[in-house]
């Protein structure tokens, strides 16, 4: 319900096939359109915690995922000016762009955190990692917002959705390592929850927001 679609497969052969060499002042085609992706990714993610927790209310771990969220989106944000890639706005946040449809329950929020979580995680490490390759400071963000899928958010949502939300929630999501077979039962529908997570049909383009970014995404606490 939160995360972006993937690129290209033509985008993904041609990262395979030429990476580049480590501290390359600008950034290809194919990883700035990664870390747009990214972006996108987590703007979305912030628009949408922030609406999970005006219906369900703080006092819910959407609130701490929505901060670190935001972190997320900021680390992002840095890797583009660095580049000197202009920064969009987050359109997720003034209705430019569609969120996805809120869960009907909270029960279902969680449920489909676990999906999203799973499928945001795949999107890393079988297209976004791959598309960087040779950017060294990108892949260290990139693995580093992987690596918070994997250990804190996903176990967070998988505890809530079997009860044990407040523990998962004092503990900042940190937990014991899911089953592999839980992760392989969901992973069938990775892609659709991808989708999902955006709002946005697969292959839509990557750059979001209209215009030159004047400071961090507002609305979001």
């Amino acid at each position: 319900m939160f995360k972006a679609g993937v690129l290209s497969a033509a985008i993904f052969t041609a990262c395979l096939v030429a990476p580049l060499e480590a501290g390359t002042a600008t950034l290809t085609a194919e990883a700035e359109a990664a870390v747009m992706e990214a972006l996108n990714d987590e703007y979305h993610a912030q628009a949408f915690y922030s609406a999970l927790v005006d219906k369900y209310g703080a006092n819910t771990p959407f609130t701490n995922i929505l901060a670190a969220e935001e972190t997320h989106a900021d680390r992002l944000i840095d890797l583009l000016t660095k580049y000197g890639v202009e920064v969009p706005e987050n359109g997720y946040l003034d209705g430019t762009l569609p969120l996805a449809s809120m869960p009907v329950t909270l029960d279902q929020a969680y449920e489909d955190g676990v999906a999203a979580e799973i499928a945001n995680i795949a999107l890393y490490e079988q297209t976004l990692l791959p598309a960087v390759a040779g950017y060294n400071d990108v892949t260290r963000v990139f693995t580093s917002l992987k690596n918070a899928s994997e250990r804190n958010h996903l176990p967070t949502f998988e505890k809530c959705s079997s009860g044990g939300c407040q523990t998962a929630a004092a503990t900042g999501g940190q937990a014991d390592k899911r089953k592999l077979s839980q992760r392989k039962a969901l992973g069938t529908g990775a892609e659709k929850a991808s989708d999902t997570r955006n709002g946005m049909p697969k292959g839509q383009a990557k750059r979001v927001g209209q215009g030159k970014r004047t400071g961090k995404a507002k609305g979001r606490s």
